[in-house]
C-alpha cells in the first residue's frame, strides 16, 4: 500500500509540482498586493483620525466636481479612506478619494488593478488561459489543480504518519548525517507542519474555482433573487431624502451594523441600496444589502446575510485569502503559501541524490562484478 501511495505522490508531484507551486505562490503575493501597492503608488498623505460622516463627504466631493453626481461612497478600503464614485449622465465616471476625520476630497483612486497584481491575478485565478478556453474552463483547469494539491497533501501525510509511539520523530530534521537524509527530513517536517493550512487554502480555492457550479450541485441558487420592486421606489416623483437622512434611519433601525457602502438612485423613482456588516464576516466588505425608498425612507427589501447562499458567497474568498482573521492571519496564510516553492525545491534535491545514490551504487556493482 506504501509503494502505491508513494508512487501517487511522487507522479503527481511531479506531473502538477510547477502548476501547483505558481498557483500557490501568486496566491499569497495577492495577500499582500494592498502593501506592495501603496509603496508603488503612494497617495500621498495619511488618513486624518475621526469621521466627519457620509453627509460631509458627499458635500465635499461635489464640490470638488460640480458637475457630476455622486453614484456612491464607500467607507471600508484598506486604505483608510472612503472612495466616492461620481459621473456625469452616468459617463465619465471617476473614483476620488475622501478623509474621513476633514471629508476633503482629493485625487483619483486606482481603478483597476495595476501591474504586475493584474498578470498574478489572472495566473492565479486563470493560469492565463481566458484568452484561450474563456474564463469558466480556465477557472476549471485552476480547480482541478487543486484537487491534484490535495491529493498530494493527502499523500504526503501518509507517507510521514510514523505511528502514535514515534510521533515526535516525525518532527524531527536530521543534521550531521547525510544530505539526502537531511532533505529528506527538512521536506517531511516542512511539509506535516504546512499540510493544515495547505489543506484549508486548497479546498477554499477548489470552491472558488467552481463558484458557479457547486450551488447547483447541492440545489441553492446561484445568489439571492431581489424583486424587481425593491429597485424602484414607489413615491416616484418625490424628491430623494439627503444622505444624511438615511444614515439617520439606517442607523436606527439597525443599530447593531455597520455601514460599508451607500448607492445612490441615479434616476427618478429607483431606491438607495445600503450595504450593511452584520454580524461576523469574512471581510470588511457588507453582507447585507437593504433597498430603500428615495423620498419616504421605508425600506423595500433586505437581503438575507444568514441565507445559506449569501453566507457561501461571502466566506468563499474571505477564506481562501485570508481577510477574515487580519493581519496575523495573513501573514500565517502568506508564508504558508510560499511553502509549496520549498517543498518542490527540497523534493527535486531528494529525487537528485536518490539519482545518483542509484548511479554510485551501479558503478559500484559493475566494478565488483568485473573484479570477480
Amino acid at each position: 500500500m506504501r509503494k502505491v501511495v508513494l508512487s501517487i505522490h511522487l507522479i503527481l508531484s511531479l506531473v502538477l509540482g510547477l502548476f501547483i507551486v505558481t498557483t500557490c505562490t501568486t496566491g499569497s503575493l495577492i495577500m499582500i498586493e494592498p502593501e506592495v501597492e501603496s509603496w508603488m503608488y503612494p497617495i500621498g498623505q495619511s488618513p486624518t483620525p475621526g469621521d466627519v460622516g457620509v453627509a460631509e463627504i458627499q458635500k465635499h466631493a461635489s464640490a470638488l466636481n460640480p458637475a457630476f453626481k455622486t453614484d456612491w461612497i464607500d467607507m471600508t478600503k484598506t486604505d483608510g479612506f472612503y472612495h466616492v464614485h461620481l459621473s456625469k449622465e452616468g459617463k465619465d465616471g471617476r473614483l476620488i478619494y475622501a478623509d474621513p476625520g476633514t471629508g476633503e476630497a482629493f485625487g483619483k483612486v486606482l481603478e483597476e488593478r495595476k501591474e504586475p497584481f493584474a498578470t498574478i491575478y489572472n495566473l492565479h485565478r486563470y493560469f492565463l488561459l481566458t484568452s484561450v478556453i474563456g474564463k469558466a474552463n480556465a477557472a476549471s483547469v485552476v480547480g482541478y489543480l487543486g484537487i491534484g494539491l490535495i491529493l498530494i497533501l493527502l499523500t504526503g501525510a501518509y507517507l510521514w504518519w510514523p505511528g502514535i509511539r514515534r510521533m515526535a520523530t516525525g518532527f524531527k530534521v536530521i543534521r550531521n548525517r547525510s544530505k539526502l537524509l537531511h532533505n529528506m527530513s527538512l521536506h517531511k517536517v516542512i511539509g506535516i507542519i504546512s499540510i493544515p493550512v495547505l489543506l484549508f487554502a486548497a479546498l477554499t480555492g477548489v470552491v472558488n474555482a467552481f463558484e458557479k457550479s457547486i450551488p447547483g450541485i447541492v440545489g441553492f441558487k446561484a445568489k439571492e433573487e431581489i424583486p424587481a420592486a425593491a429597485l424602484q421606489s414607489k413615491s416616484k416623483e418625490g424628491t430623494p431624502l439627503p444622505v444624511s437622512r438615511v444614515v439617520d434611519l439606517i442607523n436606527q433601525a439597525y443599530p447593531s451594523s455597520k455601514l460599508i457602502k451607500i448607492t445612490f438612485p441615479q434616476k427618478p423613482g429607483q431606491s438607495y441600496q445600503i450595504g450593511l456588516k452584520e454580524g461576523i464576516g469574512a471581510s470588511s466588505g457588507s453582507n447585507s444589502t437593504i433597498y430603500m425608498d428615495a423620498s419616504s425612507g421605508s425600506v423595500l427589501y433586505k437581503t438575507n446575510p444568514h441565507l445559506l447562499i449569501n453566507m457561501y458567497n461571502t466566506w468563499r474568498k474571505g477564506l481562501h485569502f485570508a481577510t477574515w482573521g487580519g493581519e496575523t492571519t495573513k501573514l500565517i496564510a502568506f508564508v504558508f503559501g510560499m511553502m509549496p516553492l520549498f517543498l518542490m525545491i527540497t523534493g527535486l534535491v531528494i529525487w537528485r541524490l536518490k539519482a545518483r545514490g542509484r548511479k554510485r551504487n551501479k558503478k559500484q556493482h559493475s566494478a565488483a562484478t568485473a573484479a570477480a
